[in-house]
């Protein structure tokens, strides 16, 4: 079956495979194998329905006589999966809302959908959907924005300083006891910053030029120093710090966000099931109802005509018109019904609001029941193991632990490791005025490269609190934390569980009340067609065949529900388990 072509959605991060044997502008594609047998489904060739919505149903060809007056048998089909026609379904609900109404109605356009077509728009189109895989893409900002914290941090700074003095005796600074007058650029440069092992650097340098007088002589000065200043962290903040935690945090966070969307993408994909589900048990509800409509109408009319012949009476005919005017009702409520869940299906589809229109959605696929045989273990295995909201409190979890391990580090005192290294290089001259000295400051970048005027440095801090009841109480709180994730996820295993078993128990009631309700609907197709017999012979009252046509429209409608129940029930049990996805041959990848 060949897909549409879709439209690129900007910052797409979901790839959801379909079969296709074109290629899509968006990388959602399938695997090869036909949708629908893991869910319970299986088409068949549609079975001609008797009467057709819009239509009159057909009169049995036999005819019973009674007296010298034919009498028509009337019979009504057996239930069968809706496959209207579109022209049919149009015809119909035109009919409804045009007798509702009283007026003359336009047919409306009716389309067909698929499972897998409106499985396909509400992946591409559903809202919650489109929602919640911005969230991995913030996650991984938020990553390369905790790994920022190590980027290397370049200052330089540059500045002209003009510096004079008296020379007065200054109680402050004996030693300036002369008078001087400076002019000097300055240069500073320093590259600091972080490594992942909680090490800091710092690398600096200095470039001085000065030039003036003192002492009633002229100088000229170059200085120049570079240095390297190092601190590691041996005890706190050595194995795990605040930033290398943000970060691990951080990325389990993109998980929890993946798992997100891998959950929401499932209760799309379920809530897409479930709505289709209602709008194929609604349709075929209506076609129910359209069939008793036509079955009341073509018993009115052999009544209208035995009453022609003098065999019954109009208190007959006012019984079979009230009945026939209640079908109409039903038929009313029923068609409504059918708009309703289609508006729902339009919803989860993501259909947006200015793309709602007035058309008709009815179901495009054969839905049949296909018994299966569950296994609670094997499911109950399967959602521990595939469930993505049990996934994401698990990295919770791993969070957790990562928060009490960091606590746990900041109980130790702080230990750091220090060391320096720097050289140094000058050049100056004096001269008496009127001449002007000139240093080199090549000789002062000379030293530094021969390493004439080294120095270095290596060394311990230590420093602890007193008491240490910040960090005590954090810990304390770090591990009641840890202790609450752990039952969190004992918690959802348990919800999961549940949940696992509540689909298992409602879908093998669902199947074996579909069975009942398929028989109770065969003895009901029976006993109309035995009383329908009965009143052709004048044995039985037409009171009674109108409960019996009653009965036969409600038996279907049970059966309908019933069938509608065991497909939602099997869908609700594969998203428990958290392989409903992999069953539809949908993968979500991040890229």
């Amino acid at each position: 079956m060949n897909k549409p072509n879709i439209t690129d959605i900007p910052r797409q991060r979901i790839v959801l495979h379909f079969v296709s044997s074109e290629t899509a502008c968006i990388p959602i594609h399938s695997k090869s194998g036909e949708h629908g047998r893991d869910n319970a489904l299986a088409s068949g060739p549609p079975r001609r329905a008797r009467a057709f919505l819009g239509e009159p149903a057909p009169f049995g060809r036999e005819c019973c006589v009674r007296g010298s007056v034919r009498v028509p048998r009337i019979s009504i089909g057996s239930l069968r999966p809706l496959r209207t026609p579109l022209f049919a379904l149009a015809f119909a609900i035109c009919s409804l809302v045009s007798s509702a109404r009283a007026e003359t109605a336009t047919t409306p356009n009716v389309q067909k959908l698929t499972l897998r077509d409106a499985t396909q728009a509400a992946l591409l189109n559903n809202r919650m959907l489109q929602i919640e895989r911005i969230n991995p893409e913030v996650a991984r900002m938020d990553i390369k924005a905790a790994y920022g914290y190590y980027d290397p941090l370049l200052v330089l700074q540059g500045r002209r300083e003009n510096v004079s003095d008296s020379g007065a005796f200054d109680p402050a600074n004996p030693a300036v006891d002369s008078g001087f007058e400076s002019e000097s650029d300055v240069a500073n440069l320093g590259l600091t910053g972080f490594l992942p092992s909680g090490l800091t650097y710092n690398l600096g340098g200095t470039y001085g030029h000065s030039r003036g007088s003192r002492n009633f002589l002229n100088f000229d000065s170059f200085r120049v120093n570079a240095s390297i200043y190092l601190q590691q962290p041996l005890l706190k903040n050595s194995w795990i710090d605040l930033p290398r935690l943000t970060i691990r945090v951080n990325k389990r966070n993109l998980q929890i966000s993946e798992h997100g969307v891998h959950f929401v993408a499932m209760s799309v994909l379920n809530l897409v099931h479930q709505g289709y589900y209602d709008l194929a048990a609604a349709s075929e509800n209506l076609q129910v109802q359209h069939e008793l409509l036509s079955m009341r109408q073509q018993f009115l009319n052999g009544i209208q005509k035995q009453i022609e012949f003098g065999k019954m009476t109009i208190l007959e005919q006012r019984v079979a018109e009230s009945q026939l005017a209640k079908v109409r009702t039903d038929l009313i409520a029923s068609s409504n019904a059918v708009a309703l869940a289609a508006n729902q299906l339009r919803n989860v589809m993501g259909v947006t609001a200015t793309n709602w229109t007035e058309d008709w959605i009815t179901p495009g696929d054969n839905l049949m029941v296909v018994s299966q045989t569950f296994d609670r273990t094997e499911s109950s295995q399967r959602g521990l193991s595939l469930r993505p909201d049990l996934n994401q409190i698990t990295k919770s979890l791993e969070n957790a632990e990562l928060a009490r391990r960091f606590h746990r580090n900041q109980l130790f005192p702080s230990l750091d490791v220090i060391g320096s290294y720097g050289r140094r290089g000058a050049s100056s001259v004096q001269a008496f005025p009127p001449d002007e000295p000139t240093a080199s400051r090549g000789d002062a970048f000379d030293q530094i490269a021969r390493g004439e005027a080294p120095s270095d440095m290596i060394g311990l801090i230590f420093s602890v609190p007193l008491t240490r009841t910040a960090e005590r109480a954090n810990y304390r709180a770090s591990k009641e934390l840890k202790k609450q994730a752990e039952l969190l996820v004992k918690q959802k295993e348990e919800i999961i569980l549940r949940e696992v078993s509540d689909a298992i128990h409602n879908a093998r009631y669902s199947l074996d009340r579909y069975r009942a309700a398929r028989e109770s609907t065969d003895f009901a197709r029976n006993a109309l067609k035995a009383e329908e017999d009965k009143l052709a012979g004048g044995k039985s009252d037409i009171n009674f065949v109108l409960q019996f046509q009653q009965d036969l429209a409600a038996a279907q409608a049970v059966e309908i529900t019933a069938k509608h129940d065991y497909l939602k029930a099997v869908a609700q049990l594969y998203f428990a388990e958290g392989s409903i996805l992999e069953r539809n041959n949908i993968h979500v990848e991040f890229k």
